[in-house]
């Protein structure tokens, strides 16, 4: 007899409860406040970065249009010495993520949450990837199902790039995302996140 809004984990039938992270957990005081936080950017992506001796809080959103002239293109003339790429290809990567949830609407009884995709099974040759991940503050099996989606999609992009750029660089911050053009490696603005 939970009612749908209830079910959400919303405090009352109203819609400035409705969001599309939410997290429902007790906080540990004995834990240090800022694994307290992070524990709970985790859950929507947030980025706890500091940054003229403040804290900012950002959230990792689609990648922006990025246009000629914008300071997040970078192209090899910007890069100054070495270039380094780590690509572990689909080592790491799933096609098939599962999380499990304590839910409300069976008396916090655990609920699995599990998202696949065929696209993602047919490019591993129909090899099944599984993987397990935690989201211990999660109660919501919207939530859940939108963060083992997430999860899901970052395993399948793990390549890491280093390298050292000029002044332009100051005007990028943690976060952001860029596109690296370089004719060495084939990337025609290729995303990444710094």
């Amino acid at each position: 007899d939970v009612k749908y809004w209830r079910y959400m984990g919303w405090q009352e039938h109203n819609q400035r409860e409705v969001t599309r992270h939410q997290t429902n957990a007790v906080i540990r005081t004995e834990t240090p406040l800022f694994n307290n936080v992070n524990s709970m950017l985790e859950h929507f992506n947030g980025i706890l970065r500091y940054s003229g001796g403040k804290y900012e809080l950002d959230v990792e959103s689609t990648a922006p249009t990025i246009s000629t002239g914008d300071v997040r293109l970078i192209d090899q003339d910007d890069i100054i010495g070495a270039i380094t790429v780590d690509d572990a290809g689909l080592k790491g990567s799933a096609n098939t993520v599962s999380v499990s949830i304590s839910d409300p609407n069976i008396r916090y009884d655990e609920r699995g949450v599990t998202f696949f995709k065929s696209k993602y099974l047919k490019e591993d040759r129909n090899i099944p990837k599984k993987k397990d991940v935690k989201t211990p503050l999660i109660t919501n099996y919207f939530n859940a199902r939108i963060n083992v989606e997430n999860f899901l999609r970052k395993s399948r992009f793990n390549m890491d790039i280093s390298f050292k750029l000029g002044p332009k660089a100051l005007l990028l911050t943690v976060g952001d995302t860029v596109t690296v053009a370089h004719t060495k490696f084939g990337f025609s603005d290729k995303p990444f996140r710094i």
